[in-house]
């Protein structure tokens, strides 16, 4: 009986150890993971709140005395969301700083800018699931080309650029400079014309001055139904 009661006490003693130590770990792994995390936060935002709409207004079918006629669900706008956030999240898994949070980054904007400006809803969206694509797959080829690259011997590189020397050159001046403009790319072009590109598709339209936050189809409505 008291080799129970030792040992329930050395547990006791030891738990508020254990306790940090999970506590850590989870910060750790939140800390990795968090890109990815913010990402699937953004994603679902998107699914919900703007994908679902402008599903539900391609898929509207006047029918006859004002009712709706009855049209196949479709989830397209949701599908191609979750389909860019998984090959993002393929992209930037083990990927090095700042590469996963510029992405995150791209997402909480584009998020941020779909959820309260209604004008070119769809334009917009696209632009923004777009960019996103164009990003990930600019990550996959830069990781598969330094990957295959990293491998290559001295007389492999120069199979494959033409001479020694030139093979030489290229290994002394890290791989030529295709990896500084790759770096270049990922951590500032790219990420830059995706920012302006929205920048310029918010500001492509005049603000209503009666309401900032309405929709084409709302003005549009609103002028109709004015007297």
């Amino acid at each position: 009986m008291t080799d129970y009661f030792v040992v329930f006490g050395n547990f006791l003693a030891a738990l508020p150890t254990y306790l940090l130590n999970g506590i850590l770990a989870t910060v750790y792994w939140l800390g990795e993971s968090g890109a990815a995390l913010v990402s699937i936060l953004c994603a679902g935002l998107i699914i919900r709140f703007v994908d679902q709409r402008l599903q539900s207004r391609a898929a509207f079918r006047p029918g006859r005395s004002g009712r709706e006629a009855s049209t196949p669900d479709l989830y397209t706008a949701q599908v191609t969301t979750a389909a860019i956030l998984v090959l993002w999240v393929i992209s930037q898994w083990g990927m090095g700083e700042p590469v996963p949070w510029l992405g995150t980054a791209m997402w909480i904007t584009g998020t941020i800018i779909v959820l309260l400006v209604h004008m070119q809803e769809h334009t917009l969206l696209w632009n923004m699931k777009s960019g996103i694509a164009i990003y990930s797959l600019a990550v996959i080829g830069s990781r598969l080309y330094l990957g295959y690259t990293a491998q290559l011997t001295a007389d492999q590189w120069a199979a494959l650029i033409g001479s020694s020397e030139s093979a030489a050159t290229v290994i002394a001046n890290p791989r030529g400079n295709v990896t500084t403009i790759i770096l270049w790319a990922l951590w500032l072009v790219i990420p830059l014309g995706y920012f302006a590109m929205l920048l310029q598709q918010v500001l492509i339209n005049p603000m209503s001055l009666v309401n900032p936050l309405a929709g084409a189809s709302e003005l549009i409505n609103r002028y109709r139904t004015r007297r």
